[in-house]
């Protein structure tokens, strides 16, 4: 035990050899690590004291290097002082070098997988038929109408012809016993295998109509197929012979690639007048729209945002009136929010090649001629020639041999693997038919009947 004025003396003793230790740089424990062969964390006091005297940490008198020893002896051990103690009481790392700090610091708060995009729904549910998108700035709620939880369903019909998904294949891997239910956390893992990006909302709304009624509500996914496949294909078609599917066409997938803004009946007779009145005024002027554009597209996703849309109008010369402006931004806004336009629909509609100069397709009569799927003729050429003489039979063989540049030897060769010279009538007529050389009955007739061989 150490009284009040020994353990103010211990203090000072530890709080000197650490100031020496800190300006120095000394690496105390490498030292003492020397003579503890068996790697005990003790050596002896002699060994202590030799330490500290080679690196000029021994205290000026032996009365303060003994109230120093008793404090490391462990468990009335007077022989070993247990050094470890000692390094770690005064050859602290925060002491010598000051702590590193980051300078973006890491939060100590984890988030989860998913749990950014289960956050929160940003879904704007107010109507936006008088949305003035222009006014519209990043101080204001975003809009956001592409994650409408009542339309999810048509979203993900569309998003499954799309990418031609057979989506109850996923679901089977979940349920061996082929019971037609999956878990909740089941189906949000399958939604994410397929790649359909849904919130924490949609997902309710999904889970919400398909629970199965026992006491686990699970989700229904027989059903769900059932009514996604639907767009496709008709269940029971085998059991109705004149029934008939509907074909799979674009207008299907638009759900999927599309989200339009609300707009009145009066407003898109507007918007008609108007996109005629751009089309003139791009013939008068003669302008290539759709390239000046793409300069603001880097990534050639079809959009730009408003801004750069209003500025490419404003440099050709065809920007209007405000009310104008926020009624053509509200057509061609397609992505469910008010930021990105999509500028190669609004160049279709005003500056398309068939408008301008009727270079398109359906100006092209070249088709009604040539017709690109000709119907296959099918049908046997038979030859009928009927020749005078053998000497009329060669005299085609020379002339198509010559023509064709056809070794006629090397197709009956591999029939006479003796190389007797002979063969049978078959083998002949084979190794004509092999060289393309189409004779009729007579001629080939006359053929064998010259070169006939002798019994």
């Amino acid at each position: 035990m150490f009284s009040q004025d020994e353990q103010d003396t211990l203090i000072q003793i530890l709080n000197a050899i650490r100031t020496e230790i800190k300006n120095k740089r000394i690496l105390i424990k490498p030292q003492f690590q020397d003579f503890d062969r068996t790697k005990s964390c003790h050596i002896t006091a002699e060994q202590f004291r030799r330490v500290l005297k080679n690196t000029n940490l021994l205290p000026p008198s032996e009365e303060l290097f003994q109230v120093l020893v008793r404090k490391y002896f462990d468990s009335g051990n007077i022989r070993e002082i247990n050094y470890f103690e000692f390094c770690q009481d005064i050859d602290r790392p925060e002491d010598l070098f000051k702590p590193y700090v980051a300078k973006n610091p890491v939060s100590d708060i984890t988030i989860a997988p998913g749990q950014l995009r289960d956050a929160g729904c940003t879904y704007f549910g107010d109507s936006t038929l008088n949305l003035d998108i222009i006014s519209n700035r990043f101080q204001q709620k975003r809009i956001e109408t592409y994650n409408n939880p009542n339309d999810v369903e048509t979203r993900l019909q569309a998003m499954v012809v799309m990418k031609r998904v057979r989506i109850e294949e996923f679901f089977h891997d979940f349920d061996k016993l082929r019971k037609g239910k999956v878990t909740k956390n089941q189906f949000q893992s399958i939604l994410s295998m397929l790649n359909f990006r849904l919130n924490q909302e949609e997902l309710n709304s999904l889970s919400d109509r398909y629970k199965t009624d026992d006491p686990e509500q699970m989700f229904n996914y027989v059903d769900f197929c059932a009514n996604i496949n639907s767009a496709f294909t008709t269940y029971g078609i085998q059991k109705q012979p004149l029934a008939t599917v509907n074909p799979v066409t674009v207008d299907l997938t638009i759900p999927a690639r599309r989200k339009y803004l609300e707009m009145s009946p009066e407003e898109q007779e507007m918007m008609n007048s108007i996109l005629h009145e751009y089309s003139t005024a791009i013939q008068i002027k003669r302008l290539n729209l759709k390239q000046m554009f793409q300069d603001f597209d880097i990534t050639k996703n079809q959009h730009v945002t408003k801004h750069q849309f209003l500025r490419t109008l404003s440099q050709c010369g065809l920007s209007a009136n405000e009310n104008i402006m926020n009624l053509l931004l509200k057509t061609y806004c397609d992505k469910g929010n008010a930021d990105e336009v999509n500028y190669f629909d609004f160049c279709n509609d005003i500056d398309s090649p068939e408008m301008l100069f009727g270079v398109g397709r359906g100006y092209n009569h070249s088709f009604d001629y040539y017709p690109r799927n000709r119907p296959r003729i099918t049908g046997i050429d038979i030859k009928k020639d009927v020749p005078e003489d053998v000497e009329d039979v060669l005299a085609k063989l020379r002339q198509l041999c010559k023509e064709q540049r056809i070794r006629i030897s090397e197709f009956f060769r591999d029939f006479d693997k003796l190389r007797t010279g002979f063969i049978t009538h078959a083998q002949f007529r084979i190794g004509l038919n092999m060289a393309k050389i189409v004779l009729s009955g007579n001629e080939f007739g006359l053929l064998t009947e010259h070169f006939c061989g002798k019994e």
